[in-house]
């Protein structure tokens, strides 16, 4: 989820350095070292297995994190029905991050005895708390992350984020299960290459939040637009402020700037906050087309009602139904029965949904092929793991980048979708994939790491 560039979030004072390097890691995990953690590593011998989970789950994104925690749960359930890990029952507690998160990851490892780890919602509190999950020890799988600076590990090419104000951060214990925001912006710059290329030069606007989720992905669609070719001239780049009540301002600006084409990176509350306000002001009937990073959730949708304009490009990690996997209806299925008669939770998985999902199942085959929940052996089984049956089609996690070859989704916004509430859904779905190597080219000359 978004990037936060300040040094640290809640007041927690953290340290700038790497806690020890990958072969110092697994040589102290398989040892049973605990660097300064003597006794409190997750797992503590006893029986069953403890999954801890944070997430955001009040303020702007109480909707996301409480998704994907609903996901986790649901996964959880599944497992246990099926008779557990390796015989043994599994147990979740997720906790918000509130003002201090690093305190609540701390906490699940040394006192709930979390074998394994899911989160988080946001970028700059991952960022900032790398040395805390390093330190913990125990796989940390991402599933809601968007920075690609958390899974890029050529510290020699982009600089040790942890050491020299670089943009590598990767972690020897940390995953992560969506795609990020490399991969969500190089989708929208090719459906523009595809859809709008031959109409002569185009002129595009940007609006998104104002911090770095908001510059980096704009940073990022438009070195992927140059990667790709794309002939286009910027008009009007405006940054409301992160959870604005009013964005008139800044919408109004674009619609003098006349753009064919507006890209936006808002997600949660702030893109029902946009979608509302531009739709008054007459934004959608200007442009030829508006794209979105993560804003295509069905919480954000049924928000919105019958205000949401249809024939709008949002893109998200994961939308229900958009693969035609036997195991994505399945999920949908078992979330739908689970929450049909919540009052809190809408009944349908949220765009983190697929990969909450499959964090916690990839955790059950790992620990089952590791025997046990030593941090070693499950992050060794996880390293290049394929899990077959996600909702969004087979997915590898990259032995050496630990991101998942997960795909995106762009899709348009009508009220034709079949989805379980009033309001728009997204039709005419199309799913992207990236590798490394296409990204490295594409992004060549912007500086930026691909991070997968």
């Amino acid at each position: 989820m978004p990037a936060n560039d300040s040094p640290a979030e809640g007041g927690v004072e953290i340290t700038q350095s790497r806690a020890v390097d990958r072969r110092t890691f697994l040589a102290a995990a398989g040892t049973g070292a605990t660097v300064g953690l003597a006794g409190c590593l997750g797992g503590g011998g006893g029986e069953g297995v403890r999954i801890g989970g944070v997430y955001l789950l009040s303020g702007l994104a109480e909707a996301l994190g409480a998704g994907s925690a609903a996901a986790a749960e649901v996964a959880v359930d599944a497992i246990n029905e099926e008779g557990g890990i390796n015989g043994n029952d599994v147990e979740i507690e997720i906790r918000d991050h509130g003002d201090n998160p690093q305190r609540q990851m701390r906490s699940l490892v040394q006192e709930f005895g979390a074998d394994v780890m899911i989160g988080l919602t946001s970028s700059g509190v991952t960022l900032n708390s790398g040395p805390t999950i390093e330190q913990l020890r125990v796989p940390f799988t991402l599933t809601d992350i968007g920075t690609p600076y958390i899974t890029e590990p050529d510290t020699e090419t982009y600089g040790d984020y942890y050491e020299d104000n670089g943009t590598a951060a990767g972690l020897p214990n940390l995953f992560r299960t969506n795609s990020n925001t490399s991969h969500m912006t190089y989708a929208i710059a090719r459906f523009i290459q595809e859809n709008y290329a031959d109409t002569g030069t185009l002129s595009i606007a940007n609006m998104g939040p104002s911090y770095a989720y908001g510059e980096q992905t704009w940073e990022y669609v438009q070195a992927y637009m140059d990667g790709l070719g794309v002939d286009y001239e910027v008009v009007a780049s405006e940054f409301p402020e992160l959870g604005a009540t009013d964005m008139t301002p800044q919408i109004n600006s674009v619609i003098s700037a006349d753009p064919d084409l507006l890209f936006t990176s808002f997600w949660a509350g702030d893109t029902v906050t946009f979608v509302s306000q531009a739709a008054e002001q007459g934004l959608f009937d200007q442009v030829d087309d508006v794209f979105d990073t993560i804003g295509a959730d069905p919480t954000n949708f049924e928000a919105l009602g019958d205000t949401m304009p249809e024939g709008l490009h949002f893109s998200g990690w994961y939308w229900p139904g958009a693969y035609g996997t036997e195991a994505d209806q399945n999920f949908i299925d078992l979330y739908q029965s689970t929450y049909e008669d919540d009052s809190e939770v809408l009944a349908y998985p949220t765009f983190t949904g697929g990969s909450t999902w499959a964090a916690v199942q990839i955790y059950k085959d790992a620990i089952e092929a590791a025997g046990g929940t030593n941090p070693d052996d499950v992050i060794s089984e996880m390293e290049g793991y394929t899990y077959e049956d996600d909702p969004r089609g087979s997915v590898t996690l990259d032995a050496e980048t630990h991101q998942a070859t997960a795909s995106c989704v762009i899709g348009e916004s009508s009220f034709d979708a079949d989805v379980p509430y009033d309001g728009a859904g997204q039709v005419n779905t199309q799913t992207y994939t990236l590798d490394r190597e296409t990204s490295l080219e594409l992004l060549d000359g912007s500086g930026l790491p691909p991070g997968l």
